[in-house]
């Protein structure tokens, strides 16, 4: 009777107003949250701690792929490639020696349009083919980043329901513009400034294959430590102060395509 009377007066308890009380888990453990259960985030890699870079490649895999991947073994150094679905349709291998060498593999679309632009079922098509042909090969992403860094609220909670948190950068080499060594360590190593964040280049000009080696002996220089994107999120909280969807400008980067 007193255990009757006990199960009665916790039914009868408002839902508001207590917590499952631990000693009634009967040994069964609370389900482990994953990303959809948490809420959206957007990092811009603007709060990282001194000495953390995190390298990102966009646009690819290309012709140039290849060397560089090559340039990141010679020196041990793991990076994160956001690809884009058809490049990765086109060059298989490239993707799959992406994962063997222990780098990220993420979603930067199908084929790189402004996402704003698009309704809501070509959104979720740009980033779940993608999604379905990364996995094919191997590879199994957690980050979205979107063409032009361009984005809004509602893409957020999209690529959030897709297991995808967005990830843009803080240091932009610009090597879509400028194509040489100290051109773009000017731009990601501004004066003044540590060497920390997420760098952006793109492995589909050959010129910042040309450059990366002087690059990453700068980087060095100036105490980076090299991670990936996953490393990075680790040991550094995302960019809240601006996750409500602050829109970037957003800059003229052609894309190239391949013949």
């Amino acid at each position: 009777m007193r255990r009757l009377a006990l199960v009665v007066c916790v039914l009868l308890v408002p839902q508001a107003a207590w917590a499952w009380p631990t000693w009634l888990n009967f040994g069964i453990q609370p389900k482990a949250t994953t990303p959809r259960d948490q809420p959206p985030r957007l990092d811009f890699g603007d709060k990282a701690k001194a000495g953390d870079c995190a390298l990102t490649f966009d646009d690819g895999p290309g012709p140039h792929t290849g060397a560089l991947l090559d340039v990141l073994a010679g020196r041990h150094i793991k990076a994160t490639f956001f690809v884009l679905g058809q490049h990765a349709r086109r060059y298989p291998d490239l993707i799959r020696r992406m994962v063997a060498d222990g780098h990220e593999v993420e979603n930067h679309s199908w084929d790189h349009p402004d996402m704003r632009k698009l309704d809501e079922a070509a959104r979720k098509k740009e980033i779940e083919d993608t999604l379905a042909e990364l996995r094919s090969l191997g590879a199994a992403p957690r980050y979205f980043r979107p063409p032009y860094g361009a984005y809004d609220p509602a893409l957020l909670e999209l690529a959030h329901k897709d297991g995808l948190e967005l990830v843009l950068w803080s240091r932009d080499s610009e090597d879509w513009k400028y194509h040489t060594i100290s051109a773009i360590e000017g731009n990601i190593l501004p004066a003044g400034q540590g060497a920390q964040g997420i760098f952006l280049f793109h492995d589909i000009h050959d010129s910042t294959i040309t450059a990366m080696g002087g690059v990453l002996d700068e980087l060095g220089a100036r105490g980076c430590r090299f991670v990936t994107v996953g490393e990075f999120r680790e040991k550094n909280p995302a960019a809240e102060s601006r996750k409500q969807g602050q829109v970037p400008a957003v800059p003229p980067i052609p894309l190239v395509a391949f013949q």
